[in-house]
């Protein structure tokens, strides 16, 4: 059974340009798009209103997603390499198993996120906000962390290597 209404957000996502989407959204607040698995590779999706949307397994690779809102989203297995999330807003989103190698995450703010097994090779986190966020078992390898706030953040299984290659472990993190 199709649905209009999803099909119009997919189309004004994929089609038109971001401030229609922004309006359908506002007028449509109810309605929560499944957009998993489109590809986005390469587009600008910056400023779109995208909370509570569930994007799992979503091909954002090389995207412009600044000043974007993916309050409460399910991003889970989708690939956001070499993606700038500059400014963004991910506030509770779910993000396992997510592939971030490479990307801009600066000032963006991802409290009580769950990144889990994600990896952030590579990645800008500076001023980058993780209270409360799970970063258990997360890649950091060769990032910029300069101003990242990590309070309350669960570490566990996770290991920091910054510019110096000095390695910084979370007391609990496996060994």
């Amino acid at each position: 059974m199709s649905n209009p209404s999803l099909e119009e957000a997919i189309r004004l996502l994929t089609v038109s340009n971001i401030e229609d989407f922004n309006r359908w959204r506002m007028k449509n607040l109810t309605i929560k798009p499944i957009i998993g698995g489109i590809d986005f590779v390469g587009k600008d999706l910056s400023g779109a209103c995208l909370n509570g949307i569930s994007c799992v397994g979503t091909n954002f690779s090389r995207c412009n997603l600044t000043r974007v809102n993916l309050v409460q989203a399910d991003l889970s297995n989708a690939n956001f390499e070499g993606t700038d999330l500059t400014d963004g807003l991910l506030m509770y989103a779910e993000m396992k198993e997510c592939n971030l190698i490479d990307s801009n995450l600066t000032r963006t703010n991802l409290m009580w996120a769950d990144l889990q097994s994600s990896n952030l090779s590579g990645c800008k986190l500076s001023k980058t906000i993780f209270v409360n966020a799970n970063l258990m078992n997360v890649k950091l390898d060769n990032v910029d962390q300069s101003g990242a706030y990590l309070k309350y953040a669960k570490l566990k299984g996770t290991a920091w290597q910054v510019e110096e290659k000095e390695e910084i472990r979370h007391k609990d993190a496996k060994k």
